[in-house]
């Protein structure tokens, strides 16, 4: 498997998929990922209607409250790339029957990649602090670029995880899965990965230098407001094209995988065959 090449995987080819897809499914997609911005909305249309913003402690409940709904909406949508990927009749109630047994799980994984990040984000950043004491600053530099090196490798190492919990694994085969899968790819996969969100960024960046150059942020009341919907309806996009894209690149990826198991299966079936005279025992 180490020598994948981009024919092979097909990069191009899913890029293409992914949003060829993405378009012809839009609408169902769209709704479910919808829901993950509903709060998003919520909170923008108090803010316009009343004129006052949340307090700090309601803001958390929101918070909470969206991570609990944007783990149920990922699960969901990919549940639903896969399903209509493999030509399945697709049905709503299928869907959250489907995600309902696997919302658990995939909230486990979730936590347990979170707490794997601390475990190593911490250490790194408390010793990091202790030697800005006392290292020039072009060595301090090389070691915040060593550590973002690090964290970006991670990532992308693991980010098969949810997908994995989702269609097939447990949370803990999950990471096992996604550092399988990676095996002999990374550069490729991870080349993929931030070449697509490179593609969406590109609206966001633009935002930003407008903010900065003409003051967005000074925007009336009401503009402030459909920004903000703007950005929500961008996010409910971007979340239907990714959550499509890296669905598919999975498959794709899982597929390589079974394949070359065969493959070798056959080859050691024929070697055995060899030993035996060419005959079946």
């Amino acid at each position: 498997m180490a020598g994948c090449n981009w024919e092979r995987i097909g990069i191009v080819d899913i890029f293409k998929d992914a949003f060829r897809f993405a378009r012809e499914n839009l609408g169902i997609l769209a709704i479910i990922a919808l829901l993950g911005h509903v709060l998003t909305l919520a909170q923008s249309t108090y803010e316009f209607i009343f004129g006052q913003e949340l307090s700090n402690f309601t803001l958390f409940l929101l918070a909470v409250a969206e991570l609990f709904i944007n783990v149920w909406v990922r699960t969901a949508l990919i549940t639903s790339v896969a399903s209509l990927r493999f030509g399945n009749q697709f049905s709503l109630a299928e869907m959250k029957k489907a995600v309902s047994s696997k919302y658990w799980g995939v909230f486990v994984t979730i936590l347990k990649w979170a707490f794997f990040i601390l475990i190593i984000a911490l250490p790194i950043y408390f010793v990091a602090l202790l030697l800005s004491l006392a290292i020039p600053n072009d060595l301090l530099i090389i070691l915040q670029l060593s550590i973002l090196g690090l964290l970006f490798y991670l990532s992308m190492r693991f980010q098969f995880i949810i997908h994995s919990a989702v269609l097939e694994e447990s949370a803990f085969g999950a990471f096992l899965n996604s550092s399988r899968l990676m095996k002999g790819r990374f550069w490729k996969v991870a080349g993929a990965t931030l070449a697509f969100n490179i593609i969406f960024a590109i609206i966001p960046g633009i935002y930003f230098f407008l903010d900065k150059t003409q003051g967005l942020s000074n925007l009336p009341a009401w503009g402030t407001y459909l920004l903000s919907i703007a950005y929500s309806l961008y996010g409910v996009a971007y979340m239907v094209f990714e959550v499509s894209f890296s669905t598919l690149l999975y498959l794709r990826l899982k597929a390589l995988d079974e394949n070359s198991a065969r493959v070798l299966s056959g080859v050691s079936i024929d070697k055995q065959d060899s030993a035996n005279g060419g005959h079946h025992e």
